[in-house]
């Protein structure tokens, strides 16, 4: 990108989009510095007289434990050696599998870049003197050509990996005396508790090491079960997951895949099947249109809503909407009254959600166009639920309207649109809701209605893509490289030439299927296989509100395992879902567990090194 292309960006008041290519070679040297310090299990050898921790996953939050157990092991008195022993499934550490810096640029995270700091930030000890947020890292690494940066731009995914093992560099550089850092390349696959200590297995075979300590933050690690009777089928390809994204490459040109799922996960799979196949994308006449490469599949997407998530701004955490009734002294007068019982959703929630949404609508718009309560709420959560059978069977003409409108909406901002001003109270009152929802303060029939019901819903008109990928996506459309036929969720048949995927409206048989959802955690299934083998020596207990099973591990609120509560196996990140609402962000400031955990266990260890230095005396 030259410099008369970034002129235009700021001219047009366009939000720049980071990527690596904008950085220098000195910026981005530090993922070759960390793959280098990787190392697989046979490279592990048990050090005489030394003491071991595990981080069981290598991603942000992972990165995030162990910057703070060295700041708290910084100026500890210690005489006995400790090793960290850090595992991952690849060699990014600090990335997880969403911040990769092998996936392609055009991938981006859906929040501005002023949203994201590595660091933390309150009073407290520190191990790394220049603590850089991502806005800082990209003016600091730069290239000199480039724009100046502004917090309310976006960035590729890839950048963000970049930035993330940048930060891990700065922390491996002043690791505290006696204490050493493994990066372990492997998949942990069961713990075994012994008096006082943890046994690891991995790569089939038990590692000789005693761990004092574990924390348990494996991220975006569980897996959707394949369609069922799939497998039996060799002329259908199911990919049970859309990651890693290049292994997609696999499909046909011109082939047509059905993906379920109309998510973030949608969007990078759109992507990656058409620009990233040399498609690309061009403004003409103030219109983003798509000029294919011949190379492109076709997809065709269903869910059990059949909607796109909407565009979201560049916004700071800072223009958070201030709710007027969904407040803590509301929140506070509910609890009063349910002093017996736990909190209802329908009864307690729902309304006050319902008239906070409606007030933030009704603000904005004219007087003669005011709407109630509830034509609100479908306004915006149900548009297509009264569509007739015509619009039905030309369900690909309403997606075209409907995103065409969002983007019209999305373009007004939450200054002159109601409906984006509603979608921001919504958004907020999600992030309110977990003060509700957290460790099971609602009742079960209640909490099983909100994840079922209301949490998806709220998701997608909180968190969807960047604008520029939602025009992309319309843009797709329009072209037809995206074929939104099924307006009501499908059913499936395997026939003699593939999968069949059918309703009322519309039927089509598929050789390729994607299914483009994020999983959820459910031991009893064991779609997680560290976590199913725990649920089955009794390791960790599922999460059982009233009669509602959520799948969940259950943990107390410093996110040790209920049931070991005199364990030193902590919980952290992703896996805490179902007992905290929307823990997978970069954000250390919510549920950081890790913290806990780290401030335990360096107590812990330098307890044991003191009783063992007064007791050789």
């Amino acid at each position: 990108m030259d410099q008369s292309t970034f002129s235009e960006y700021r001219k047009n008041k366009k939000c720049m989009i980071w990527q690596s290519k904008h950085i220098t070679q000195h910026g981005l040297k530090s993922k070759k510095i960390i793959s280098d310090k990787t190392i697989e299990i046979k490279d592990l050898r048990p050090s005489p007289a030394t003491e071991c921790i595990a981080i069981v996953g290598g991603g942000p939050k992972g990165f995030y434990a162990l910057e703070r157990l060295l700041a708290q092991l910084k100026d500890a008195e210690s005489t006995t050696n400790l090793e960290i022993h850090i595992f991952n499934t690849n060699s990014f550490f600090a990335c997880g599998q969403n911040y990769r810096p092998d996936q392609p640029d055009y991938l981006l995270i859906n929040y501005a870049i002023g949203n994201i700091d590595a660091w933390e930030v309150q009073q407290a000890p520190q191990i790394v003197t220049q603590r850089l947020n991502l806005t800082e890292w990209i003016k600091h690494n730069k290239h000199e050509q480039c724009p100046e940066v502004n917090p309310r731009d976006f960035a590729s995914r890839e950048l963000v990996g970049y930035y993330l093992m940048d930060c891990l560099q700065h922390v491996v550089q002043v690791v505290p005396k006696n204490v050493s850092i493994r990066l372990i390349s492997t998949q942990v696959e069961d713990i075994i508790e012994s008096t006082s200590t943890y046994t690891l297995y991995a790569d089939n075979q038990r590692l000789p090491f005693a761990y004092e300590s574990i924390l348990l933050v494996t991220g975006n690690s569980y897996h959707n079960s394949y369609l069922e009777n799939a497998q039996q089928h060799a002329h259908v390809t199911c990919f049970n997951s859309a990651y890693p994204i290049r292994q997609l490459d696999l499909i046909p040109d011109q082939a047509d895949v059905a993906i379920q799922g109309y998510g973030l996960t949608f969007t990078d799979v759109a992507l990656h099947l058409t620009e990233g196949r040399g498609g690309r994308f061009e403004y003409q006449h103030n219109e983003l249109i798509y000029i294919p490469s011949g190379r492109e599949p076709i997809l065709y997407p269903y869910s059990r809503n059949n909607l796109m998530m909407l565009p979201r701004s560049g916004m700071l955490p800072e223009e958070k909407y201030e709710l007027i009734f969904f407040t803590d002294h509301y929140i506070d007068s509910v609890r009063q009254r349910n002093r017996e019982n736990k909190i209802s959703f329908k009864k307690d929630i729902a309304p006050i959600l319902q008239k906070e949404i409606q007030y933030a609508y009704n603000r904005l718009a004219r007087e003669d166009d005011g709407l109630t309560e509830m034509e609100v709420i479908d306004k915006l959560f149900f548009p297509n639920k009264d569509l007739d059978s015509p619009q039905l069977e030309n369900y690909h003409q309403y997606m075209l309207e409907i995103t065409q409108y969002m983007q019209e909406e999305a373009a007004k901002g939450i200054s002159a649109s109601p409906f984006m001003l509603a979608v921001h109270a919504c958004r907020a009152c999600l992030l309110q809701m977990a003060k509700v929802y957290n460790f099971c303060g609602m009742d079960g029939k209640s909490h099983e209605y909100f994840d079922r019901k209301w949490s998806s819903n709220m998701n997608r008109l909180s968190f969807g893509p960047p604008a520029e990928n939602s025009k992309k996506i319309h843009a797709l459309l329009k072209a037809g490289y995206i074929q939104a036929k099924y307006g009501k969720l499908p059913a499936f048949r395997f026939n003699s030439n593939g999968l069949e995927l059918f309703n009322d409206y519309y039927t089509k048989t598929f050789q390729y299927h994607i299914d483009g959802r994020i999983a959820k955690p459910n031991l009893a299934a064991a779609n997680n296989h560290l976590y199913g083998n725990l649920f089955k020596s009794g390791m960790v207990r599922e999460l059982i509100n009233d009669s509602y099973h959520t799948g969940s591990i259950a943990i107390h609120s410093d996110g040790t395992l209920i049931g070991k509560e005199n364990s030193m196996l902590y919980v952290y990140g992703t896996p805490t879902e179902g007992n905290v609402l929307d823990n997978d962000t970069l954000s250390r400031k919510s549920y950081n567990f890790g913290n806990i955990w780290a401030h335990k266990t360096a107590s812990l260890v330098t307890t044991k090194y003191k009783k063992q230095y007064e007791h050789s005396l």
